[in-house]
């Protein structure tokens, strides 16, 4: 009896010491990677979320001639995407079964005998929140030069836990300068801007655009900027400076919430006009006014018979340019198109050099239609002016 207790007792040792010196001899390592590293916490995988993972190799002092990995899981809680090899030091193999993988490296290479290598890198998902085991189990072995065979085993436990998101939104949204189209030409003083914002991702986030222009910050909900789908635009509020050189800087991130957002800056450099100043008691937004209720004025009396002595000595062709504007300032035109037909059908062909006279004649015509409707409008300005010296007075007080 005594001695057949100490053939089991020796028994177990000598087992016990070979799955000693297996684990000592080689190791196996299933080392978790992320989707991205701005998930938190780092120590857990993402439910729900395309996860990765390195499996590494340690021949443990020893001359490694084969090894084959083979890993266990649970199909109903984990799906195994796909599996990449992560070196060329070997001949390296992969296969996917229902609930195991089956990994085998022929003539590993490493740079010592003691050397944690990686050899491949499994993408998995896993619709649990918790934990779940990978195991190194039946089929798993190394085997030495000497073809000396030794068993492999390990568990691995995966701890996976609910993030925000799967997908990070990782490219930051797209500006893009509509209007004024080139840099290179001087802005107006009362130049307004349009840009294109676009994001592929989660969208972008209104509320983050920022303008920088001229030193003063504007930010979005003000009167200044104004959106429309994926167009943004920028009215500066106070008069540009004349013959200055001004840089424009917007900003705008993407609507990405974990982790912080993309963010884009776009930087833009200008010249301005070198006349034209308005007065410093009109600002641009009254300046606006002026102008948009300019193309509303109607013409007196004697500036539409000005407008009619002029039309009476052009020629047919013209006639039609002066007649628009003989109606957008309300000038009586009932006898203009019975006119115009009658010289029209009149009129004989020209020759060579009454068409060289003619075009001579266009340009003093177009000379003097736009000395008549700079004089209106100046007209119109003058008028206006206390007026919209008010609306300033009020706006300046807001401000």
């Amino acid at each position: 009896m005594t001695k057949t207790k100490k053939i089991l007792t020796r028994s177990l040792i000598g087992i016990c010491g070979i799955f000693w010196f297996a684990a000592r001899w080689a190791k196996v390592t299933f080392q978790p990677l992320y989707s991205d590293v701005r998930f938190q916490p780092s120590d857990k995988l993402h439910a729900g979320c395309t996860n990765s993972a390195d499996i590494l190799f340690s021949p443990q002092g020893q001359n490694i001639s084969t090894f084959k990995i083979v890993l266990y899981y649970a199909p109903e809680h984990i799906e195994i995407l796909r599996i990449l090899p992560s070196t060329k030091d070997g001949i390296i193999s992969s296969k996917i079964e229902y609930d195991k993988i089956i990994l085998e490296v022929q003539n590993p290479k490493f740079d010592s005998s003691t050397q944690t290598k990686s050899f491949f890198e499994i993408y998995f998902k896993s619709n649990i929140v918790g934990n779940e085991t990978i195991t190194v189990w039946t089929g798993s072995e190394a085997t030495t030069a000497n073809n000396k065979v030794v068993p492999l085993d390990g568990n691995f436990d995966l701890n996976f836990a609910k993030v925000p998101e799967c997908e990070p939104d990782i490219v930051p949204p797209n500006i893009t300068l509509i209007y004024p189209k080139d840099t290179n030409q001087r802005i107006t003083l009362d130049q307004y801007f349009v840009f294109d914002i676009k994001d592929i991702g989660k969208g972008v986030d209104n509320t983050s655009v920022v303008v920088n222009f001229n030193g003063e910050q504007y930010a979005y909900g003000s009167e200044n900027l104004k959106r429309n789908k994926n167009y943004l635009t920028f009215y500066p509020k106070n008069r540009i400076p004349i013959n200055a050189s001004i840089d424009l800087n917007i900003s705008v991130t993407d609507q990405q919430s974990y982790w912080g957002a993309n963010k884009t800056e776009s930087m833009y450099s200008f010249k301005s006009a070198t006349g034209m100043a308005l007065k410093n008691d009109i600002t641009p937004m009254i300046f606006r006014s002026v102008a948009q209720e300019a193309s509303k004025i109607s013409a007196s009396a004697d500036e539409c018979q000005m407008l009619w002595d002029l039309y009476a000595k052009s020629e047919a062709a013209n006639q039609w340019e002066l007649k628009s504007i003989l109606q957008k300032l309300g000038c009586d035109t009932s006898t203009i198109d019975l006119t115009i037909k009658e010289d029209s059908n009149q009129t004989p062909a020209m020759t060579t050099d009454q068409k060289q006279y003619r075009n001579i004649s266009v340009f003093a015509t177009l000379g003097w239609i736009l000395f008549f409707i700079a004089f209106t409008l100046k007209m119109h300005y003058f008028l206006s002016y206390r007026k919209h010296k008010k609306i300033n007075e009020k706006l300046t007080m807001k401000n």
